[in-house]
């Protein structure tokens, strides 16, 4: 399903789904035990359709409580809400612009779809280096989420946290760990998937992270810093979680001296990301090669190529973080 979803779209889904709108109608008076007829349900559903993308009222909500979103829907709308998603190697004001085109009705009649277009305007606000904003978003997907427990809000609730625990990083460091310790017990609940493994690493960059900043520099640290990062998993992982790990384990060898080794797994973090078409990725493997790269005109070259991709993606954030001596997770 391309473009913006009206409710003439959505009643066109379900018909298609359902056979007609009058068996649409049925479905829906039997779930609400024929309080109202069948033929009255119908002539509702008729005036919904002519709706547009104003608010579905109650017989809006209903649909969506009784069938849910179509999955193209639902995947078009995570991917958007998803960090880790291709959607953020898009520049900043046309996510800007496709963000814009979804976060109406029927869309955000779905309270969990609602919270993943908060969540990417989230993460745009953030590239946009506007925290303020960006925490004002989250808030609204804590609401939003509530006590859900589907697969769906999981991932969403785990993605709010993520980026709260990124905030906080720069903003209220005493907040990070506690922020991390709500994420931890949450993936159990999640499904094996891609979405999972990028979560998961993203998740491991943060604690590592913390754990560099907090915890006194010495071998110690180190060896807990790489445990986190093998606990990545690499069978079938997606590009983006290989990237992560292979760019914190880069960190870990630079800060034990080992120059070539960590020249290695920055240059293997790059080509992951590559190959998983992830361009802001690539730039922040390439920023982190421009630290730990043993040859002067390697890190010089690699330090040029991730600030002109942060230029081309107009992306404010990745500017300031390669600008800045200490790496940032997110």
């Amino acid at each position: 399903m391309s473009g913006e979803l009206t409710w003439a779209g959505y009643l066109d889904w379900l018909v298609g789904s359902v056979g007609t709108l009058t068996a649409v109608a049925e479905r829906v008076a039997a779930e609400r035990r024929y309080r109202e007829d069948v033929g009255s349900i119908e002539r509702a559903l008729r005036r919904l359709r002519a709706r547009g993308n104003a608010a579905g009222g109650k017989w809006g909500a209903r649909l969506l409580q009784l069938f849910g979103m179509p999955d193209a829907v639902v995947r078009r709308v995570r991917f958007m809400g998803g960090y880790h998603s291709r959607f953020t190697d898009l520049p900043v004001p046309i996510c800007e612009d496709l963000i814009r085109q979804w976060d109406r009705p029927p869309t955000t009649d779905s309270r969990s779809l609602h919270a993943w277009l908060l969540l990417a305007r989230a993460n745009v606000d953030l590239r946009r280096d506007d925290a303020t904003s960006a925490s004002e978003h989250l808030s609204q997907v804590e609401l939003l989420l509530g006590g859900g427990d589907g697969e769906v809000d999981r991932e969403a609730q785990v993605e709010r946290l993520l980026v709260a625990a990124f905030i906080a990083s720069r903003h209220d460091v005493g907040r990070v760990a506690s922020l991390l310790d709500e994420i931890e017990p949450v993936f159990p609940k999640i499904s094996p998937s891609d979405e999972r493994a990028c979560l998961f690493a993203r998740f491991v960059d943060q604690r590592a992270y913390e754990l560099h900043r907090r915890a006194p520099q010495g071998e110690e640290t180190l060896q807990a810093a790489e445990a986190l990062y093998l606990s990545i998993p690499t069978d079938d992982a997606p590009p983006f979680a290989l990237c992560r790990r292979a760019n914190g384990l880069a960190f870990v060898h630079h800060r034990r001296g080992d120059g070539a080794r960590a020249t290695e797994l920055a240059q293997q973090a790059a080509t992951f990301a590559g190959d998983g078409g992830h361009v802001r990725l690539r730039a922040m493997a390439l920023s982190m090669l421009g630290r730990v790269a043993v040859d002067p005109e390697l890190r010089r070259s690699a330090r040029a190529r991730a600030l002109e991709i942060s230029r081309r993606l107009d992306d404010e954030l990745l500017r300031l973080r390669f600008d800045r001596k200490s790496p940032k997770p997110t």
